[in-house]
């Protein structure tokens, strides 16, 4: 690269751990994608950085601290997954985590915060039907990230989406792990039912309730792992 004219320059020390510097990556590839620029990310020296910070200063170049958030014990919403998008332009959900934090049953933060609790419209509210293409993305995110199959709740129940479970048991934990994510969930039987609209907006509520259901079912089955191994 000879030029580095038209494009956004991202510097971090070099000595700073892995972890930091997958997060720079990842922070990297979302900043291309949402600026639609070409992103160079740069791990340097701590004595370059030194150096190079006086010279910014003097120019008319800007240089700002970010600190990291401080730990609350308030239930605020956990931090949310970098979007990763399919190269057709539909969100890549299967590859939107690769981990978990931990459930809110188990203490960790919620979903989302109580302030922003995803509520599920009234039962029989004609106006609360989803938009189709909002509703079709709910649907074929959670059946990327869990293999569940999802219907429509039905007529009576528009604003809401129903996932087949293994079991009615199955179902109730789901549901009930999900409500203190602070978002609205409901089980008839086997079938898990979240709210799909209306309003919805992709990378906010239905982000929110495909992130929900994934990392619960994948709890639900690590459970389920290891209560196999208990009984073996």
């Amino acid at each position: 690269m000879d030029d580095i004219a038209g494009r956004i320059l991202l510097i971090v020390d070099a000595s700073v751990p892995a972890a930091a510097r997958a997060a720079c990556d990842d922070a990297a590839a979302t900043l291309a994608q949402r600026a639609g620029m070409p992103v160079t990310l740069a791990a340097v020296p701590i004595e370059t950085l030194d150096a190079v910070q006086p010279v910014v200063r003097r120019g008319l170049g800007q240089i700002r601290e970010l600190d990291p958030p401080s730990v609350s014990t308030t239930g605020d919403a956990m931090g949310s997954a970098p979007f990763v998008w399919r190269r057709d332009g539909r969100p890549d959900w299967g590859a939107m985590w690769t981990t978990f934090c931990e459930l809110a049953l188990h203490g960790g933060p919620p979903q989302r915060g109580a302030l922003q609790a995803l509520r599920g419209p009234s039962i029989g509210d004609r106006a609360a039907a989803s938009a189709p293409d909002i509703e079709a993305e709910l649907r074929r995110g959670i059946e990327e990230t869990t293999g569940l199959a999802t219907e429509p709740a039905g007529p009576a129940e528009p604003g809401w989406i129903a996932i087949t479970c293994a079991s009615a048991r199955m179902a109730a934990w789901l549901c009930a792990t999900i409500i203190l994510e602070n978002v609205d969930a409901r089980v008839e039987g086997p079938r898990l039912l979240v709210p799909a609209g209306p309003g919805f907006a992709l990378e906010d509520q239905v982000k929110s309730v495909i992130t929900v259901v994934a990392k619960t079912h994948h709890y639900w089955r690590e459970h389920l792992e290891s209560a196999r191994e208990t009984r073996s």
